[in-house]
């Protein structure tokens, strides 16, 4: 046992003893307080409820006899008078023969049976419980009786002494399986709680093994284990973006050095003195140049749109428009391009207005960046065919019957670090233009799906709240 766990153990039965030592006094304290009898001549304190009938026993040194007449001493007469006790004395045929300070309903004569009720008993003449005691004088017994201001209870047990001979081996064992049955739930608690630490452990070193949901704890076993799969997941989840986000930096870099090339080599043809350059060639290498550092300039502005975006920075400006009308003219956009005039884009709306409170310029976007991913991967002969339609909510459909995508490549369609193609050609240049369209499209509280299977066609299925 590593001595981790024997500190375990020892702070376990520590504690426990700790509790164990608080219950005592506590019931300590509540004897106590039962067995205090408040009998003082000031401040009312000082006595065990035992003290009265210890009193009472004693009390027949300080009477004496004079002539065959009881008399109570000085000492005696200052006791009584210090602790406001009463006092009686009866002769043989019960008949009381002196008193002092007689509470109101004392009896002047007591009958063998009433001394003997007292003696087991007591009982209560005012606020007065009476002790019984008794004195020789002379081979003739003397009863006396002592009044004391306090509510005291007498308790006579009788114990069977035999069956309790008999039992007390029972007993004994009993108080030892006791201590047995601690023992062993210390044990058991040891081994849980040394479990759940070296649960907790393992979770933290990445080495955890799932523990078996069950007992008193197993809710905590249960928060261990979904913990477990967590981490697990979110470790998954970073090593994969990590991963992408490898490949998408190279993509970036890429990106960047295609249009860098041409614009540094075209600058070095017209500033190096070697090379004789005429006003048309000057012309020719600017609108060059030009080109590529309007791409350079979209792929910045690119990373910048997406940032602001991700970060809730970017204002939307919205306001009520025709939502057909938008989709029209990204298609008529698109097919006005030279390279795509003859791709086959099919519009299918039987309404000729959708009103919808949008973002002109950043739903343009989303739209251009999802019909061009459709013209783009995919071979001329494509149809692409663009739907709206307006239920309880805006629902918009493009759809193709391309190349398609694999099941890996719908899920990491979206995400930023993420390109599907090493084509060269591309809307922007960064790869972000479906990470773009899909923040676009939730920034105005819609949704977007993918559905795609290779060689057969991909659907991108959005829906609006109108």
């Amino acid at each position: 046992m590593k001595k981790s766990e024997y500190k375990i153990i020892f702070n376990l039965y520590f504690k426990f003893f700790i509790g164990l030592l608080i219950l005592i006094s506590i019931f300590m304290g509540i004897v106590l307080y039962i067995l205090n009898v408040s009998i003082s001549s000031e401040n009312s304190y000082a006595n065990w409820s035992s003290w009265p009938g210890y009193f009472t026993s004693n009390f027949y040194k300080k009477i004496s006899f004079e002539e065959g007449k009881p008399k109570l001493t000085d000492s005696a007469v200052s006791q009584l008078k210090e602790y406001k006790l009463s006092f009686q004395i009866v002769d043989k045929n019960g008949d009381t023969a002196l008193e002092y300070n007689e509470p109101k309903g004392a009896l002047k004569h007591y009958s063998p049976i009433d001394i003997v009720q007292l003696y087991k008993n007591g009982y209560s003449a005012g606020d007065y419980t009476m002790f019984v005691g008794s004195v020789n004088n002379r081979g003739e017994k003397w009863t006396y009786i002592i009044g004391f201001p306090a509510k005291i209870s007498k308790i006579t047990m009788y114990v069977n002494y035999d069956k309790f001979a008999k039992i007390k081996f029972i007993i004994l064992s009993l108080f030892i399986l006791l201590i047995i049955l601690v023992a062993v739930y210390g044990i058991w608690m040891n081994r849980t709680l040394s479990n759940i630490t070296t649960a907790i452990k393992r979770l933290a070193s990445n080495d955890y093994i799932p523990i078996k949901e069950e007992g008193m704890y197993k809710d905590l076993f249960y928060s261990l284990n979904l913990l477990d799969n967590k981490l697990k997941a979110s470790e998954e989840e970073r090593r994969r973006n990590q991963t992408l986000r490898e490949e998408w930096i190279a993509n970036i870099s890429h990106d960047l050095k295609t249009p860098l090339s041409p614009i540094k080599g075209y600058a070095e043809i017209l500033t190096d003195a070697k090379y004789d350059v005429s006003l048309l060639d000057v012309k020719k290498y600017g609108e060059v140049i030009l080109r590529n550092a309007e791409n350079v300039e979209d792929i910045v502005e690119n990373l910048n749109f997406t940032y602001q975006l991700k970060n809730g920075m970017l204002p939307i400006n919205r306001s009520e428009e025709n939502l057909v009308r938008l989709l029209k003219e990204v298609i008529i956009n698109i097919l006005n391009h030279p390279k795509y005039e003859e791709r086959n884009v099919i519009f299918n709306c039987i309404e000729d207005r959708i009103n919808f409170n949008f973002d002109n310029t950043l739903l343009r976007r989303a739209f251009t960046n999802l019909l061009y991913n459709s013209v783009i991967h995919n071979d001329a002969d494509t149809i692409i065919k663009v739907s709206v339609r307006q239920e309880d909510k805006i629902y918009i459909t493009i759809e193709d019957n391309g190349k398609g995508m694999s099941e890996e490549e719908v899920k990491k369609l979206f995400q930023r670090y993420y390109r599907g193609t090493k084509s060269s050609i591309s809307v922007k240049g960064s790869g972000l233009g479906m990470a773009i369209a899909k923040q676009i499209i939730e920034a105005h509280n819609g949704k977007v799906n993918v559905k795609s299977k290779l060689n057969v066609g991909t659907s991108i299925y959005i829906e609006f709240i109108n």
